[in-house]
């Protein structure tokens, strides 16, 4: 599997990778010409409504569609005609218009994957510069805002967030990618020389490389949900025993101060919540 369809079955075995352009500028400049035609065709329907108006047999036009739409001879029927052309250019406008509102509100690619995507075109063991056109450099940095990921990797909260994108690369360049190794044969190819390389037991092996190490999200989620339990059933003991132990009520009421910010913090760290739900948890 070589080309396009090797990138292809990398973006539906890890569709978090599925990232392509948005083509901002093209979008907005084709919805700006579609503005401007029919801007144009409505000024050219506003001249043709007042020289029907000025015409014994066509000014009853206004308030008659079936003599409207059935109007005799060339002159006749322009008005109509106009109207028509603008209706399909309206509804081109309209569908263009609500597709640019949709594909707007689309979350961009997470830059831990986008790196990897990069890496992934590069490295020989991957994908080995698998497309040599001009659309090769749809991924480079410069054009990073104009890209969008179709099934994007969101963290819930920011602890997530941390994890996923600071822990979890460290843990596989420290350990990670130590464990379960074992040898893999490539097949040799003349544009991508390959030899007898050792990774992971959980790396790839759908024919879009080798190297490909997977985690699933389930371990993260119950490496979070370990986390927050923890510190859930732990701030709420440990501000008890350190108010049982001070006897100086002025540090009772700092200490009840500090574990109050505490308690807000972790919940906007470790939860999604609203701030309107954090203030009322803190308030309570």
């Amino acid at each position: 599997m070589e080309g396009y369809a090797k990138v292809a079955q990398l973006m539906a075995t890890y569709e978090e990778f599925a990232i392509l352009r948005r083509f901002k500028r093209l979008n907005y400049q084709n919805l700006l010409y579609l503005q401007a035609q029919i801007i144009h065709l409505e000024d050219s329907l506003g001249t043709l409504v007042d020289q029907d108006a000025t015409h014994s047999k066509r000014k009853e036009y206004v308030e008659d569609w079936w003599k409207l739409a059935h109007g005799k001879g060339r002159a006749g029927r322009a008005q109509w005609q106009k109207v028509r052309r603008i209706r399909k250019k309206l509804k081109e406008y309209n569908e263009a218009l609500l597709q640019q509102v949709y594909i707007s509100r689309l979350d961009g690619p997470n830059s831990l994957d986008l790196e990897f995507l990069r890496s992934w075109f590069e490295r020989p063991s991957m994908g080995c510069f698998p497309i040599r056109g001009l659309d090769y450099n749809a991924w480079e940095q410069r054009l990073e805002n104009d890209l969008v990921a179709i099934k994007p990797r969101v963290p819930p909260d920011p602890l997530s967030r941390w994890i996923t994108n600071t822990i979890f690369p460290l843990y596989h360049r420290v350990f990670g990618f130590r464990f379960h190794v074992r040898k893999v044969l490539r097949p040799s190819s003349k544009l991508c020389p390959a030899d007898n390389q050792l990774t992971s037991k959980n790396a790839d092996s759908t024919g879009v490389g080798d190297g490909l190490y997977t985690y699933e999200e389930s371990l993260l989620g119950s490496v979070v949900n370990i986390i927050t339990t923890v510190v859930a059933a732990v701030l709420p003991l440990l501000s008890i025993v350190i108010l049982y132990v001070v006897n100086s009520d002025a540090t009772r009421l700092g200490i009840i101060v500090v574990f109050s910010a505490c308690f807000a913090l972790v919940l906007a760290v470790m939860t999604n919540a609203r701030r309107i739900e954090v203030f009322a948890a803190t308030a309570a």
